[in-house]
């Protein structure tokens, strides 16, 4: 088959999640892990080099702290070629502190990284603007950051907008009274409830440039059939920050045992959770048309879809059976639109089921059910 005739795979298109894992739980993660604090002021550190949404330090008398660092990947590229910079600021916000309310932690500041090719006042306020609107929306404070002008090391941007990087570093810190979430308490018989995305987030872009516009021919002025929506409002809608759902669940009541982000690895980001348990999701939301669009124009298998991309749910909540209701309503309240998607399974392995589209996976990876 010639190779412009193909389907697109994750790893043709740059981004090796599997070779990624394997590479970093052989050459980094045995160094990582034999790092130490030498202040006696940090009693414990939990999630080092774990692969967990974010690591917990214990610095006595006062709460764990969450940290957590996530960047904005290449769609940057696409906001760029658009010359829409807000969108990325918001980006790199959600992408932190979602991590961060996975572990039950309250966000309270983030300090950004800009690394350019060069100084661009009109980019940088942009950017500026999408990382206070970010703030915002997850109630946190940015109190400084760091700008690299680094051209030797990024791709040349001749004759156009600022070639530019964006990553986030943030803290938080668990309430007093709230024990730390890691999935340890998950359960067979728990259910699952999803919460909506607004598209991609920022994931998968290496994927959907190859699809849409190497492979598909489309370019960001095409609409996505049959919603009248331009591809670069649908491809450059910025990620959901989900912390007001997350504390909405708390002054509830509600005792969340799993909670998770879903970024890179889709709905397999569910088998990130402690226990080993396994998750059947028979229930799931029709996904936004962005993503059929991405999986025709590169012609790529649902397996890889699924494997890739959130398609359409952009965090999971997994709670007992008897605190469903009281969460759906909670999460009402605060503004979002809960589905019931799945339940734990007590089959052991931690792999994620999904009967509806035939897959079921474990680590980075869907397969079909045979």
């Amino acid at each position: 088959m010639d190779s412009d005739q193909m389907p697109s795979s994750y790893a043709r298109a740059g981004v090796d999640e599997e070779h990624e894992q394997d590479v970093f739980a052989r050459a980094m993660r045995p160094w990582l892990a034999r790092t130490k604090v030498r202040s006696p002021m940090v009693t414990k550190i939990t999630g080092l080099a774990s692969g967990y949404f974010a690591t917990l330090m214990h610095v006595p008398p006062g709460p764990p702290l969450a940290l957590t660092t996530d960047g904005v990947g290449t769609k940057i590229l696409l906001a760029r070629e658009a010359n829409r910079w807000e969108p990325i600021g918001v980006d790199c916000v959600a992408n932190n502190v979602n991590d961060l309310i996975c572990v039950g932690a309250v966000p309270l500041a983030l300090l950004d990284y800009v690394a350019t090719d060069r100084i661009d006042e009109a980019v940088l306020a942009e950017v500026a603007h999408g990382l206070y609107l970010g703030a915002s929306d997850a109630g946190i404070a940015i109190p400084g950051g760091e700008i690299a002008q680094i051209g030797a090391m990024l791709a040349s941007a001749e004759g156009g907008p600022p070639m530019l990087d964006l990553v986030g570093t943030a803290i938080g810190a668990v309430p007093p009274g709230r024990t730390p979430v890691d999935g340890s308490r998950v359960s067979p018989g728990d259910v699952i409830l999803a919460l909506p995305s607004s598209g991609l987030h920022s994931n998968g872009y290496s994927l959907a440039r190859q699809a849409l516009f190497e492979v598909g021919g489309l370019t960001l002025a095409d609409q996505v059939p049959a919603t009248g929506q331009r591809l670069d409002d649908a491809l450059l809608a910025p990620t959901r920050v989900y912390v007001r759902a997350a504390e909405a669940l708390w002054e509830a009541g509600v005792d969340p045992r799993g909670l998770v982000h879903i970024s890179g690895g889709g709905l397999l980001n569910l088998a990130r959770l402690a226990a080993d348990v396994s998750y059947e999701l028979d229930t799931l939301p029709p996904p936004p048309p962005i993503f059929a669009l991405i999986a025709e124009a590169g012609r790529i298998t649902p397996a890889t879809m699924y494997a890739t991309f959130n398609m359409g749910t952009g965090f999971c909540v997994v709670v007992s059976p008897s605190e469903q209701q009281p969460a759906f309503d909670a999460l009402k309240r605060a503004g979002e639109e809960p589905v019931r998607i799945g339940t734990v399974t007590d089959h052991p392995g931690r792999t994620v089921t999904l009967p509806s589209a035939n897959l079921t996976g474990r680590r980075d990876t869907f397969e079909p059910i045979t």
